[in-house]
């Protein structure tokens, strides 16, 4: 009977250690891409004094990092934040649902906490309600596969390396999606 045990309990901790290890190793490889996020993220926003705060989890990097990408590419599109149209912050919320998503996907965050902690320091707190509109709208992006595609990529493209040539392409592409019809 001791045998018997003792292989069952063998066999459990070959199963923990082999599974351990590996969340191990995940876990490392997502702090050194945040990391590297972070980094390459701060050397951009020095360029324009502003700040990355420092972050306990994935999820509050993601909204950090969400906030202010998303206030730097509205400082450097020239549209005063206060006097946006309606239109104009669709956009806004539309741009950082994606760059949300994109960090969250990097890190692992949770989507929902991002958006939601970047939607309440992105606008007015009398204006949430329009941005709550973007889940319907953000679906119907996805339809239109190429618009989609192209606003991605380019977000994708941009964290990959955030250089001041890139930024100003995120930027330029911002403009056009904030351009009246």
């Amino acid at each position: 009977m001791g045998k018997f045990f003792a292989g069952r309990w063998q066999g459990a901790a070959k199963s923990r250690l082999a599974k351990g290890p590996t969340d191990f190793v995940t876990e490392l490889k997502l702090a050194e891409a945040q990391e590297r996020l972070r980094r390459n993220l701060s050397d951009i926003l020095q360029l324009h004094q502003k700040t990355l705060p420092e972050a306990e989890t994935p999820t509050e990097f993601a909204a950090f990092a969400t906030i202010a990408t998303m206030e730097l590419i509205v400082t450097r599109s020239g549209f005063p934040p206060n006097r946006m149209s309606l239109e104009q912050r669709f956009v806004v919320g539309l741009f950082a649902f994606l760059v949300a998503h994109e960090l969250g996907r990097r890190t692992l965050a949770d989507l929902g906490v991002v958006f939601a902690v970047s939607a309440l320091e992105l606008f007015e707190k009398e204006k949430i309600a329009d941005v709550y509109r973007l889940g319907s709208s953000y679906g119907r992006l996805q339809q239109e596969k190429r618009m989609y595609r192209f606003l991605v990529e380019t977000i994708r493209e941009w964290f990959n390396d955030p250089t001041e040539a890139g930024l100003e392409d995120l930027v330029e592409l911002f403009r056009l999606c904030c351009r009246p019809n």
